[in-house]
């Protein structure tokens, strides 16, 4: 019982010290003297602040994930921007944090998983991410090591062939693919709304199912078909991953 007190509180503690290095750092940065922007023929002497030009000091790292699928090691750092609490981004780079081979921008970590998706005991990393903000999307990258050199493995595009597959009184509304590993492949799906009817947690039309097999470079679409509404229901219960191997991080 007091092992688990002074846990909480020594996490406690972390927080706060967090939010108030934030905080006294942003007050720092907003009244910081204003760099002189010319405006036609006139100064501004007010500052916008954005993390689209803050230097990489201005953003701290708030949790890392490591991937070693050889020999090197890479690090998966998701960041917070002091100039503004919204400004996040995904980055990774090599154990020094000093080489950037992929930047996710405006997004934060959802899930990162080392996944063996190839069936040779090599693991590839997948990061899924989500905006920032309040669109709710939802990308997934899968990442893996070819000859020496850090290589992201685009699939191909899914989405069109979907669209394809409604009708005119029909659309996706506003949400994300769901996301399900089988085996060694990928299967995305999603609900079909009835347009101006249907509310947002509730398709009727039933949805679209995409799978994906992985292959030496990147994903072969295998097929795009409807499904009707109890078997699009069914597969947004199925659990993230089944049948297939996660080793980490």
């Amino acid at each position: 019982m007091n092992r688990c007190f002074w846990i909480a509180i020594l996490i406690l503690t972390a927080c706060a010290a967090f939010i108030s290095g934030w905080y006294i750092e942003r007050r720092r940065i907003q009244n910081a003297p204003a760099p002189e922007h010319s405006i036609g023929n006139a100064q501004s002497a007010r500052a916008v602040f954005s993390c689209d030009d803050t230097s990489d000091d201005r953003w701290r790292t708030v949790r890392t994930f490591d991937y070693q699928p050889v020999k090197t090691l890479y690090i998966v750092a998701w960041q917070v921007c002091l100039a503004d609490i919204e400004g996040r981004r995904v980055r990774v780079t090599d154990a020094n944090f000093q080489k950037v081979f992929y930047e996710y921008e405006d997004d934060q970590i959802l899930r990162v998983e080392n996944t063996e998706l190839q069936g040779d005991d090599v693991p590839l990393l997948l990061i899924m991410t989500g905006s920032s903000g309040t669109d709710d999307r939802i990308d997934w990258h899968v990442l893996s090591e070819v000859k020496g050199q850090l290589h992201e493995r685009k699939p191909p595009d899914y989405n069109a062939p979907a669209e394809k597959l409604l009708r005119a009184d029909e659309d996706f509304c506003c949400k994300e693919w769901n996301f399900h590993l089988r085996g060694h492949d990928i299967v995305l799906a999603k609900g079909i709304y009835q347009k101006d009817k249907d509310g947002n947690c509730c398709p009727s039309r039933g949805g679209v199912l995409v799978w994906l097999k992985p292959i030496h470079d990147g994903f072969k679409l295998v097929s795009v078909q409807r499904i009707n509404r109890p078997e699009y229901y069914r597969w947004r219960s199925q659990p993230f991953c089944s049948q297939c191997t996660l080793t980490g991080p």
